[in-house]
């Protein structure tokens, strides 16, 4: 069987030392492992382990150990078999002290609110160790929430040996947090768990879909839009009501409503306990129809994304009478129900079907050059047989009615 390798320690250490190696390779694999302290170049048993009480990990922790210098070997068990590693680099333990929470924090706080005067006191089994000026760090330990820590970060212990941080906030809610204690050769010390809660709402936010985007329609088809209140920090909040106000904006047709195709609402509300709400939105004119949810800070305004619905119909463009007879254009749209230009690409034929108004001689005929083309778009250089008072153009598409024909005058 092969030794343990890779057996380290820290170059400087309080009195708990973390040792760790690597597992020998090769095939026969130890049942456990034990841990000598070298001091002096005399052995003693370390991480509470011997060659009856075996660690089973490839790490440990070597606590109360003496001040001094010391190394470390690992000895790998399989059996009656052992086999040794080679001995650690040398860590300097310079500190039987530890750190401890004189106070802890309160089981629940609120985000961006002080968690209270926290005390952290340096110790020996003794007592307090009486030291003035002794830099003691405070982290977050547990992080449940990805919260960041703000406030006085660094202290030191004042004639009593005690460290007092009294501006210290989390910003993100969550349940779990922990606090760190730390200084140079003491043992850290980690506080009981606490919860942070959500702020005071202040702000209004969308959280799905995103972004918004539906089809034309004449009811609340896009949905459900849930909105949600938070703080200031970004975390959802559930206390009291918010009537949240919901406004379509200008030039469209824009309605709201609690289910699909429900009657219409102008307001929802986010009850107490829940931090959100849900609705439904539609709009009959396509393109991009934001509408505003006012009821926490700025008014939100959310953008909506309509398209145009299935191609319904065929829909001439504007033409001033009378036109050109030498040259003029007419423009044909594939259009959905609500007359919103749509993406189809079907073929779209325009002819001439004007009529005499006395006579064959005096028919109004239309010439169009290229009189068929995919989707919709503009017909151009046109021509007319003449000065004519009964022009007439239909349109066409497969799948659609014909367009009812357009007249009109040729000067």
């Amino acid at each position: 069987m092969a030794a343990p390798t890779n057996v380290s320690v820290p170059g400087l250490s309080n009195s708990n030392v973390a040792v760790s190696w690597t597992a020998p390779a090769g095939a026969l694999a130890p049942t456990g492992y034990y841990v000598t302290r070298i001091t002096g170049g005399a052995p003693a048993s370390a991480c509470s382990s011997g060659p009856a009480t075996l660690i089973a990990t490839t790490s440990c922790t070597d606590a109360s150990t003496p001040i001094g210098s010391h190394s470390y070997v690992v000895t790998a068990v399989h059996r009656s078999w052992t086999a040794v590693s080679g001995a650690s680099n040398n860590v300097s333990v310079i500190s039987l002290s530890n750190l401890t929470f004189v106070s802890q924090p309160a089981g629940s706080v609120t985000a961006g609110a002080s968690i209270a005067t926290l005390r952290i006191a340096a110790r020996t089994v003794s007592g307090l160790l009486p030291v003035p000026n002794v830099p003691v760090a405070i982290s977050i330990g547990a992080n449940p929430a990805g919260g960041s820590l703000s406030g006085t970060l660094l202290a030191t212990t004042d004639i009593t040996g005690v460290a007092t941080f009294s501006n210290l906030s989390i910003d993100k809610a969550g349940i779990g947090y922990t606090l760190v204690a730390s200084s140079t050769a003491y043992a850290g010390a980690v506080s009981t768990s606490f919860s942070v809660t959500a702020a005071t709402a202040t702000q209004l936010v969308i959280t799905s879909p995103t972004p918004v985007s539906g089809v034309a329609s004449g009811t609340p088809n896009i949905g459900p839009i849930t909105v949600e209140r938070r703080d200031m920090y970004g975390n959802p909040a559930t206390a009291g009501t918010t009537n949240v106000t919901l406004a379509a904006g200008s030039g469209g047709t824009g309605r709201f409503a609690l289910t699909a195709g429900g009657g219409g609402i102008t307001s929802v509300v986010i009850p107490a306990g829940l931090a959100s709400t849900s609705f439904y939105y539609g709009e009959s004119k396509s393109g991009s129809r934001p509408f505003t949810a006012t009821g926490l800070g700025t008014p939100l305004s959310v953008p909506v994304e309509i398209l145009a619905a299935a191609p319904y119909k065929l829909m001439f463009g504007t033409i001033t009478s009378p036109v050109s007879k030498t040259g003029f254009s007419v423009t044909v749209s594939i259009v959905d129900f609500f007359e919103n230009l749509t993406q189809s690409t079907a073929t779209v034929t325009l002819v001439s079907t004007g009529q005499p108004p006395t006579g064959p001689q005096n028919k109004c005929t239309v010439h169009i050059p290229n009189p068929s083309h995919a989707g919709s778009g503009t017909f151009s250089g046109l021509t007319v047989n003449g000065v004519k008072p009964d022009c007439q153009l239909t349109a066409s598409s497969p799948n659609l009615p014909d367009l009812p024909s357009i007249y009109f005058a040729a000067a």
